[in-house]
C-alpha cells in the first residue's frame, strides 16, 4: 500500500507498523471481494431470471432488465471509484504547477447536478463571498471536480423531496473554502469519525438503494490532503450536514 511504500522509502519498517498496515491491507482486501461478490451475484441470478422470462412473461423481463441494467451501472461506479481512490492513494503530496479556478469547477458542477436535484424536487443555490479571483488553486482540476461532484451528489442523494442544497464559497486567512450543506437526513454523532473510512456506510440499505458506493467521501478526504487542503463535517440528525473543504489559495493571485 502506499504507506507501506512510504515508509520503505525512509528506510524502515517497524514491526508493530508493518503489522498494522498489512492487517489494514487484509481488510481492504476482504472489503473489495465482498462489494465486488454481492453485484456479480446479482447479476448473474437478473441474468437467469431474464433468460426464463423473457418468452413466458414479456412484462416481467422487462423489469428484470431494468434491474439488470441497474445493478451494472452501481458495479461500472464502484470499479471506477476504486481505481480513483487506488491513484489517490500512490499519489504523495506535491506542489500542482497549475493554477485552477474553483468557482469555475464549482460552476461546472453545479450545472451537472442541476437536472438530479430538479427531477428530485431539490433546490439547489450557489451563494459566493469575494472576488472570482481570489478562487484560484493551486492543483488537479479533474480531481477537483471530482471531489466537489461527491459532495453535491451526497448533498441530493440524502436530501428528501423538497429540500435544499447550498454550495458556499469564499476566501479568508490565505484559504479558498466550498461549503456544501443540505436539509438532508443527517448524520449521528457517534458515527462521523468513520465517515471518511473506505466503505463505511451510515445505513446500508439506504446507501445501496441511493446507489452509493461507501468510496466517496474517502475519494474526498484523499483529493483534499493531497492539495493540502483538510475537509470537515458538522450534521445534525433530521436536520441536515455540512462538509467544508479548505484549500491553500495560490500566492500572488488575487486579494
Amino acid at each position: 500500500m502506499a504507506l507501506e511504500e512510504s515508509s520503505r522509502r525512509r528506510g524502515y519498517v517497524d514491526a508493530g507498523e508493518l503489522e498494522r498496515l498489512n492487517r489494514i491491507r487484509r481488510d481492504f482486501v476482504a472489503n473489495v471481494s465482498h462489494e465486488l461478490k454481492t453485484p456479480a451475484t446479482s447479476l448473474k441470478l437478473l441474468a437467469e431470471s431474464l433468460e426464463q422470462a423473457i418468452e413466458e412473461d414479456p412484462e416481467q423481463a422487462r423489469m428484470f432488465a431494468a434491474q439488470l441494467r441497474k445493478e451494472t451501472e452501481r458495479l461500472a461506479r464502484l470499479i471506477t471509484d476504486l481505481l480513483d481512490l487506488a491513484r489517490l492513494e500512490s499519489e504523495e503530496r506535491s506542489e500542482y504547477p497549475e493554477t485552477v479556478d474553483l468557482r469555475g469547477v464549482v460552476m461546472s458542477v453545479l450545472a451537472r447536478m442541476r437536472r438530479v436535484a430538479r427531477e428530485k424536487g431539490i433546490e439547489l443555490r450557489w451563494k459566493r463571498f469575494g472576488r472570482a479571483s481570489e478562487y484560484t488553486v493551486r492543483g488537479n482540476e479533474t480531481q477537483l471536480a471530482s471531489m466537489l461532484t461527491n459532495l453535491v451528489d451526497n448533498a441530493v442523494k440524502y436530501t428528501p423531496p423538497g429540500g435544499r442544497v447550498e454550495v458556499t464559497g469564499g476566501s479568508e486567512n490565505g484559504e479558498v473554502f466550498i461549503q456544501v450543506s443540505d436539509t438532508g437526513i443527517g448524520i449521528p454523532p457517534e458515527k462521523l469519525p468513520r465517515i471518511f473510512e473506505r466503505f463505511y456506510r451510515v445505513d446500508k440499505a439506504r446507501s445501496k438503494a441511493t446507489g452509493g458506493t461507501g468510496l466517496g467521501l474517502s475519494i474526498v478526504k484523499h483529493v483534499v490532503e493531497n492539495h493540502g487542503g483538510r475537509v470537515t463535517v458538522e450534521s445534525t440528525p433530521g436536520e441536515g450536514s455540512t462538509f467544508t473543504v479548505h484549500l491553500p489559495r495560490a500566492s500572488g493571485r488575487g486579494g
